[in-house]
């Protein structure tokens, strides 16, 4: 349940290239369906547009067009995606749109990064920036779930129509609500990502369904898997977890694991918690095979 440092060491490794080649993928794609999409009214408040608004400065559509891109992400490649590793992924997916003549070469991509050190408010202030001091027409990011929920709730109301934000976070429950007008609480977001938490704890009830597991114990780290969502990741994870398994009347228990502990306490904590009432409940191997799952899935969103 908890691997050696090297085996750590191989396996972040391996995660952060197939990492990486996701969201190659998932952002080449992103740029073709934006650009293929109709335009629409989208204004949630009564703005005169600012000049700098219009991709096309000139008032020409045949010269002088520019897609102001602001990339919210931390500059630190303790996370999944961060602006070291994702910026060069968008230029790449950008000439790739050229190359396949997906967008007219008269338009350019000014890509404009700001650090957000997976903050909260540091991003909302770096979002303000990015659009008020330099015109921002769509944003790319945030990734961190607290950092993108302070985002894109105001991000409806950033210019005259309002700032589309495109993230391949976004993993709780909250993100997956309806946001088809002004009042939906994030309604200028595009998510991506391909999982959700709701997606891995539907996986895991399944599996429990499957092997007539009816009761069960889940140990997680709070700020474990920081490097995918920012700080509670795995807090966040639970909590949907622990949502749907209400839903479907299965009897449960979650027990936050103490940071900084050693392998022989936590067994310890384990078996303190569990008990001889429920020694039969969860055994060490389903434990241990759950707690890979759950690794393997979140390096996946």
């Amino acid at each position: 349940m908890f691997p050696s440092r090297n085996t750590n060491n191989n396996n972040n490794r391996r995660h952060t290239v197939s990492g990486i080649t996701s969201i190659r993928i998932i952002v080449y794609l992103t740029l073709l369906f934006l650009i293929s999409l109709p335009a629409t009214l989208a204004k949630c408040r009564d703005e005169r547009p600012r000049s700098c608004e219009a991709i096309c400065a000139t008032g020409d559509p045949t010269r002088n067009c520019t897609i102001r891109a602001l990339v919210l992400l931390p500059d630190d490649n303790m996370y999944q995606a961060s602006l070291p590793r994702v910026l060069p992924i968008l230029k790449v997916a950008e000439q790739q749109l050229r190359a396949k003549s997906l967008i007219p070469p008269h338009i350019d991509f000014e890509w404009l990064p700001h650090n957000t050190k997976c903050d909260a408010s540091l991003a909302v202030i770096k979002a303000m920036d990015g659009v008020i001091k330099q015109c921002a027409q769509v944003i790319f990011g945030p990734v961190c779930d607290y950092s993108l929920a302070a985002v894109s709730r105001i991000t409806k109301y950033f210019n005259s129509e309002g700032t589309p934000l495109i993230t391949v976070g976004g993993s709780t429950y909250d993100f997956e609500q309806k946001k088809t007008d002004c009042s939906d609480e994030f309604y200028m977001l595009l998510r991506t990502g391909m999982l959700s938490f709701e997606t891995i704890s539907e996986l895991t009830i399944n599996v429990m369904k499957r092997h007539n597991w009816s009761h069960s114990i889940f140990y997680y780290e709070a700020n474990g898997q920081r490097s995918v969502a920012g700080k509670h990741t795995c807090f966040l994870m639970m909590k949907s977890l622990g949502k749907q398994m209400r839903k479907e009347n299965m009897t449960f228990a979650q027990y936050p694991l103490e940071p900084n502990t050693t392998h022989d306490m936590r067994m310890e904590e384990m078996r303190r918690e569990i008990g001889n009432k429920h020694a039969t409940l969860l055994s060490h191997n389903r434990m241990k095979l759950l707690c890979k799952a759950f690794r393997v899935l979140l390096y996946a969103l």
